[in-house]
Parts: structure tokens; sequence; C-alpha cells
């Protein structure tokens, strides 16, 4: 038997991927095997049309088993071609040696029957025998088996042997095996036939298909997975595509069906957030464990772990969630309130995942260490919505303490509770924000709900003492949102009324909820009227013409201010987004910096780590504004520090392949390098400077690109065809000791001038960004209002406002520099800047003074807004300061290129807002 897997070589060749492909029963049983193991969380990995029509094996358990599947109309016995060629082919699978260590099991499994009657040679008797007696065949039988199957096993040997035998190649090796094969003991033989399994359904061919559709129809409502059952149809589809494209492959590896492919596909069927929940799955299984924290690739991690404990039923993703989240918690460069998030999303996962399942003791009861961790280091978090964490948590192991005695030594659940009250009660005492006195008190509704476990309906009745000192705050609170608390209300008089609970509660709580049903709902409405406005804005932008492009934007700045609610905040910074890309379409770059600078801004003070994934996708908005008006400096600073944001916050890690946003922007810093060289050779020094910086980047991703274009595109002429396309403004104005902002909207050249210096870029953009959005309102309105074929030119200097008017078209102004955070002291700055802005902008009009100063109050203002687009939330300056202005100290000062030669580079603008 040492060398039984010689006779291997008479095994025919059964590669079916040319032929097997249109068995659609076939694909239909591999699916229905593949989700059966996905809902037993089986180990086996399945191979479709490899070895056999499906091949399953677990190397954990050292099983592998063999299936062929046969959808036929007429019946079978010993005389079928397709039993004796899998009885055949089955032998040749028993004795390859890549198996010879498993425990070997080989199927049969068909629609038809065995014959009923018996004739000459065909031995149905004996098959059906067989059949029925599976697993308790007695000596007799058996012997009878070996004798029809050794038959069979000569024929096909006898036949392989005269196929084979003019091969000279192998003629050494068949003739061994064929010696191995007479000198077999009947032992080897009967251990065969003990593996081979039958099943003859006796179904006819169309009810064997129906009734095949049917079980996975059952199934796939049995996946633990959150699918919507009326998709199954679409689900069968999918997945029987999946099956084929996977049988085609020619590398076998490339033919399995995994558990986790199962959920891929089945995930990626669903809505937006099934779709997200799978590839985050993928991204985490198939990545690199991560040995660093990087806090956009952790919140990921986070969310994954969240959606899990709400949205799954079974433990298979939950093991993978929680080693993963153990691994960040053992991370030595984590931040302290990362490290208690991760605890925190660790316990409620294995408390919370599947909370009717029946257990002895509590599922936290050897994570008393990291529950004593996270106690101790309460105090560290990244804002206030933590403390809701905080509440949820003890709750949950006052539950585990009730209900499984769980021993907390050294831990005083009593006293944490006592200091949670204690900080909450003081900050509402002298909190003077209305809206975080709003939060404040919610808060300690909920740390009162809880209070009680022995009584809950005191502890519910406790809690609106405090949700109702928010109802009078009301009136004065700015971006507070109902919409969670109201929610909440609503789930908990279900609950009431489920199980029976009133004592007065359920009146109570519906009264409540009458008191702040306006106030909850006017936050739905804004909800659900912004969506609209996007939606409306959508459809405008595929119209691609400017009159559509300003319509798009009017509806998007109306969706912002509906939009900016604690409750939206995430809509309200993708509304910026939105309105960022829109003004840069409209070819204002300026306008456009300063939606993406708020977007930026706004993120990042609202500490929502959720939320900082949006700081990259801002960055690179902001760098793709001043590559597009020539401030290729500012552009390359910008993508310096998009590079470390995306490293950072991007919840894909530094993945590139599928990013866009990435990939235009490289292409962008790959043209700066490229005409640099031909500008201004002088900057070289510099751009090694930042090869240097950025390391891989540049070596993987920059470099090669640099190199083809260089190669590509030779002299000037070609390098404007290609710049034309996307350059507003002369490149590397951004250069020497002036600054000078061109461009052309409504037929009119714009020429603002300043100092280029750290100051004056702030002030000189803050300008032209108010200029911008002033000219989108005006083109919208009325795209005739301003005198076409003029050029205005504006020189920008620091001081108090002030203007003057030298000669026609001309003027000088003076903005002062600011940083302050004052609300009142940021709208007074801003209706300066208007003045001045509204001065300029009349003369150039065919208005006079009085009829252009009507159209500015009445239509601009008061009918659109225009305050309120032109100002949305922190003055540019002071964003410009704080997040982007401050060069590195690697980086040479700008104005230190003030002796290069002018640039030579002279190119035709496009005109705008036309």
């Amino acid at each position: 038997m040492m060398s039984i897997h010689k006779l291997h070589i008479f095994a025919k060749n059964r590669d079916a991927i040319a032929t097997q492909k249109g068995y659609a029963f076939q694909q239909l049983k591999t699916i229905e095997d593949w989700i059966q193991n996905r809902i037993a969380n089986s180990d086996d990995v399945i191979y479709c049309d490899y070895e056999d029509d499906i091949f399953a094996r677990d190397l954990k358990q050292g099983t592998s088993k063999f299936t062929q599947v046969k959808l036929y109309s007429t019946d079978f016995s010993f005389l079928s071609d397709s039993i004796k060629k899998a009885i055949g082919h089955f032998f040749m699978l028993y004795v390859k040696g890549d198996y010879a260590f498993d425990k070997m099991e080989f199927n049969f499994e068909t629609n038809a029957s065995i014959v009923k009657r018996v004739v000459k040679d065909n031995d149905a008797d004996l098959l059906q025998e067989w059949s029925d007696n599976q697993g308790k065949i007695s000596e007799e039988l058996l012997g009878n088996i070996r004798t029809r199957v050794k038959k069979i096993l000569d024929e096909y040997i006898d036949e392989m042997f005269e196929e084979l035998k003019d091969k000279q190649e192998a003629k050494s090796d068949i003739q061994q095996a064929r010696i191995v094969y007479n000198e077999l003991k009947d032992g080897d033989f009967d251990a065969f036939i003990h593996c081979i399994k039958w099943q003859f359904d006796g179904l006819e061919t169309n009810i064997a298909v129906q009734q095949i559709v049917s079980r996975i129809e059952g199934l796939i409502s049995n996946i633990p997975l959150p699918l919507d059952e009326s998709r199954n149809q679409i689900h069968i589809a999918l997945l029987v595509k999946e099956v084929y494209e996977r049988s085609i492959q020619d590398n076998p590896e490339d033919r399995k069906l995994s558990s986790d492919l199962l959920d891929s596909v089945l995930l990626n069927a669903g809505g937006t957030e099934e779709q997200w929940y799978a590839e985050t799955l993928q991204q985490f299984k198939s990545g690199n464990i991560v040995e660093f924290f990087f806090l956009g690739e952790f919140q990921a991690a986070i969310n994954g772990a969240r959606y899990c404990r709400w949205n799954m039923e079974d433990d298979g993703h939950e093991t993978f969630w929680l080693d993963l989240l153990k691994h960040y918690i053992g991370l030595p460069d984590i931040p302290l309130p990362y490290k208690r998030k991760a605890i925190y999303e660790f316990l409620f996962l294995k408390i919370g995942h599947n909370p009717l399942e029946e257990r002895e003791e509590s599922a936290i009861a050897g994570d008393i260490d990291l529950v004593k961790f996270y106690i101790d280091q309460w105090e560290h978090r990244n804002n206030l919505h933590d403390i809701e964490d905080d509440i949820t948590l003890l709750q949950l192991l006052q539950a585990q303490v009730l209900g499984f005695s769980l021993a907390l030594p050294d831990i005083d659940v009593a006293e944490w509770q006592n200091t949670i009250e204690k900080f909450l009660d003081e900050q509402i005492q002298k909190e003077t924000n209305v809206d975080i006195k709003c939060e404040l008190l919610e808060l300690r509704g909920h740390l009162a709900h809880q209070s009680n476990i022995h009584n809950p309906v005191e502890s519910f009745k406790a809690s609106f003492d405090f949700y109702r000192k928010i109802i009078p705050l009301l009136g004065e609170a700015r971006f507070y949102s109902l919409g969670k608390l109201y929610g909440q209300m609503k789930a908990m008089i279900k609950m009431l009324t489920l199980y029976g609970i009133d004592d007065g509660l359920i009146e109570m709580v519906d009264q409540f909820m009458k008191e702040i049903q306006d106030y909850a709902e006017r936050t739905g409405q804004r909800h659900r009227a912004a969506h609209d406005l996007v939606e409306r804005g959508a459809i405008h932008l595929e119209h691609l013409d400017v009159s559509n492009y300003l319509r798009a934007l009017e509806l998007f700045h109306r969706a912002k201010e509906l939009w900016r609610l604690e409750y939206t905040k995430e809509g309200y910074i993708l509304s910026l987004l939105n309105i960022a890309q829109v003004y840069n379409s409209l070819g204002m770059s300026y306008a456009s910096k300063y939606y993406a600078l708020v977007a930026l801004w706004s993120t990042w003070h609202f500490s929502d780590p959720a939320l900082y994934k949006r700081l990259p996708q801002s960055l690179v908005l902001i760098c793709d504004c001043d590559y597009s008006h020539g401030a290729w400096m500012n552009a390359l600073e910008d993508f310096n520090q998009y590079l470390m944001t995306k490293r950072e916050f991007d919840e894909k890690g530094f993945d590139m392949g599928n990013d866009e946003m990435y990939q235009r922007s490289i292409f962008n810093i790959v043209k700066i390098f490229h005409a640099i060289p031909i500008i201004h050779p002088e900057l070289l020094p510099y751009l090694d400077l930042l090869k240097k910086k950025w390391g891989v980047i540049w070596e993987e991703q920059i470099e090669p690109a640099v190199q083809h274009m260089n190669e590509q595109i030779k002299g000037t002429d070609s390098f404007k065809k290609i710049l034309a396309r996307d350059i507003r403004d002369v490149p590397l104005n951004d250069v020497g000791a002036k600054r000078i902002i061109n461009f052309n909207s409504l037929n009119l050249d714009w020429n603002i001038e300043f100092n280029n210096d750290e100051t004056m870029t702030a002030i000189g953009e803050e300008f032209v960004s108010f200029l911008q959005v002033a000219l989108c309102e005006i083109a919208r309105i009325n795209n005739k209002l301003l005198v076409a074929d003029q050029t205005i030119k504006i020189s920008v200097k620091e001081g108090h406002f002030q203007k003057e008017n030298p000669s026609i078209n001309s003027w000088v102004i003076t903005i002062p520099k600011f940083d302050s955070k004052v609300e009142n002291e940021i709208q007074t700055h801003y209706v300066y800047i208007g003045a001045l802005i509204k001065s300029i902008l009349q003369p150039a009009s065919n208005l006079s003074k009085e009829e252009f100063n009507k159209f500015y109050f009445d239509q601009l203002l008061k009918k659109e807004d225009f305050d309120k687009k032109a100002l949305a939330g922190a003055a540019y300056q002071r964003i410009f300061r704080n997040s982007i202005g401050n060069l590195s100290s690697e980086t040479p000062n700008r104005t230190s290129f003030g002796s290069l030669p002018e640039n030579t580079l002279t190119m035709v603008y496009p005109h705008y807002l036309i």
C-alpha cells in the first residue's frame, strides 16, 4: 500500500471547465453546500469544478469530501456509464497521494432513481441494496459489492492502460502502477467502498431544480446576516454568477468558495451599510495586522465591531472583531481615549452580541482587568458624547453582577456612578452654552435612567426630571437636536407596552413626547428637506452647464443651513464638500477653497473621530483648488498635509488603488514636478526636499510618472496644451515677493495683487473667496448685471478697512489681520468686506449707485441670504492660519524666491460664469 498513489497515473483528465459550466443543477447544489457550511460555521473550504464537481476540504479536521452531481431523466444501474465513471474517478482520487492522510468521502448525488428492473449484468438490485445499507454493510453484501466494483475498476484500468501504453516517457510508471493494482488486497477495495455514499432522490428533473431553489431560498433566510428576504432571488442569481466565475478559473485556489466570500457577495447586494460592512470586513481580513495606531483604520474597526454587534446573529464574525479589538487594546502607542473606546466595544460585543444566549457565567468574567482599566481612566475621553458609553457600560456591568453574580474585585461600580453623576451635575451648573447644556441634561437623564436596576420604573421616572429641563432651553438652542432622544422615547414606549410595564410610566413618556414632538419633528423635517435639496441639486449637475450648476449650488447652500445641527453634523460637512466641488467646477477656486477649509475646520472641531475620515477629503479639495489656480507652492504644501491625514485618518489606511481623489492629486503633483524645471529650475532644491520627505510615495508613485511624462512630453507647447485643460492662472503665481491672482468671470478680467507672505495670503485669499461667492450669486440672478470686457485691478493691503479708487476700475483696499472666534466680531468683519465688494462692483455694473445698493441689500442679502453663503462658520483668515497656513520648518520661505526671473509660460485662460 505504500506505493498505491502510483495508480493515479490511470486517472482520466476530468478538467470540466469547458463542459461543466453550463450545468445549472451542479451550480445550485454547490451553492446549497456552500450556504450550509456557512450556517454551520464550518471550516470547510469548497472548490467548484476541481477534482470533482464539488470538493470540500477541512484541513483542521483532516477531511476531504468529493461530490458528483447528476441531473438525469433516466435511472441508474451498475451498467450506467455515469456510475462506472464515478467509481473509477473516485478510486483515482482515493489513491492520489495528495489526500493520503485525510478521511475521505465520495458522494454521488442525483435527482434520478435506481432502475426497478434487474436485467442481465445490470445488478440494479445490488446497487439498491448498497444504497439502502450505507453505514451498515454486512460482510456478505460487502463481498458482492467488492466483486462488482473490482470488475468496474478492472475495466477502467485496462482501458486507461491501453490509452497510455504508447507514452514512452511514462512507460515505466505505467507498468509499476499496473503491478501495484494487481497486488491490491480485498481490504484495500473494502476501505474504498466504505468511503462511497449514494443519494438517489427519485425526482423528475424540473421538480428537482425547483426543490433545490426552494431549499436555497430557505437557507439564505437562515444565514446569520442582515439580509432582505424579498431580495432572495437576486441573492441566488449573484451566487450562481459567483460559482460560475470561480469554476472557470485556471488556478484551483481561485475556485475556492469560502464563508468570507459568501458574506461578501450577499452583503454587497444589500444597501449602503451592508456594502460598507462587507468592504470593511474584507479590508481587515485581507490586510496586514496593524502594528501602529492610525485613527482612521481604528475607527473603521470600531464601526465594524459595532455593526456586528447590532446586526449579526452568529459568532463567526464576532470572534474576528473581538480579536481585532484586543489587538488594538494592546498596541503600545494607542492614546488612552481610544484604548478605552476599544475596551468599551470589546466588552459590549461580548455581552451584547447575543443577549438571549444561555450561559452559566458572564461573558466578560475573564476580562475584569479591562473593566478596571476602563473605569480607572474614565476621565480620558475625546468629547462629551463618550460619557454616554460610560453610562451604557455602567448599566451592562450592573446587569452582569445581578444576572451572573459577576465578581468585580477592586472595582466599586456604585462609586463610579456617583463620580459620573457629580461630574455631570457640576458641568450643568456652570455651563453657559445652551446647546452643550442640553446635551449635559440629556446625559444626566440617561444616567438617572439606570440608577436603580432593582426598580427600573422608578429609574425611568427619575430620568424625566432631567429630560424636562431641556424643553425651556430649546428656544435658544442653535445646534442641539432632540431627534435622538425622541427616538429613544419611541423605543421605550414599545418596550414598556411589550413587557406590560405601566405604573403610570407609559402616560409619562407619552406626555413628554407630545411636549417635544414639534421640536423633534422639526429636526426630522429639516433632515428630509436637506436630502431632497441634495437630490434635486444632483439632477442639475447632470446637465453640465453654468445655469444648472448655479441652481445646484443654491440648493446645496440651502441644504447646508438645514443640516447645521449636532444630530446631522456629517450631512453638514458633506454639504460643505459638495459646495466646494461645485464652486471649483464653476472656476471659482477660492470660493471652493474656503468651503473646503470650513469642512476641514468643522470636522476637526466637532471632535468626533467617526468624522475624521473627512479630513483628507477636505485637504485633497484644497490641494486641487490651489493647483488649478496656479498656486503650486501652496498645492505642494497641501499635498504634504493630505498625505499625513490620509495615513492617519482614512478608514482604508493608505490604500491608494481605488482612491480616485488620490490618483487625481498625484497626477497634478506629477505635472508640477514636470513643469518646474521648465518654468523655474531655480526651485529644484526645494523639490529635492519634498522628495526626501515623501520617501516611498515619491519613489513608487510620483517619480515613475514624472519620468514617463518627461519622455512623452517635449517642449513647452505640448505641456501648455495639457495645462490648459485645468489651469486658470499663471503657474507658480505664489512664488516671489508679490502675489497676483487672475481670473475671468462674467466676461470681466479680475486682477488682485498683494504681498506674498503668510499674513497677506490669508487676507488676499479671503477677499477673493468673498468676491467669487458674490460673482456666482450675480451670475445666477442676473448674468448681465456687470458690464463686460472690463479689467478690474485691486491691490489689497493690511490695515483698517479703507478703500481708494485712484482711477477707473482700479482700487486700493485695506483689510485688517483677523483671528477672532467671537461670532459677532466675525460677522462684523465680513460685513465690512461685503461693503468693499459692493463699492467695487457698483461702478462695474449697469446700475446707478442707488439701484445697486437696493439690489445688494434687498436681493442679495434679504432674499438670497448672500451673507450666509459668504460666511459659513469661521473666518477664512482664522481657518487658514490655524490649519494649512503654517509652513513646515523644512519649507523655505516663499519670499526667498523673490529674485526669480519672470514666468515666461504665457497661456490663454478660460472664462467662467458666462
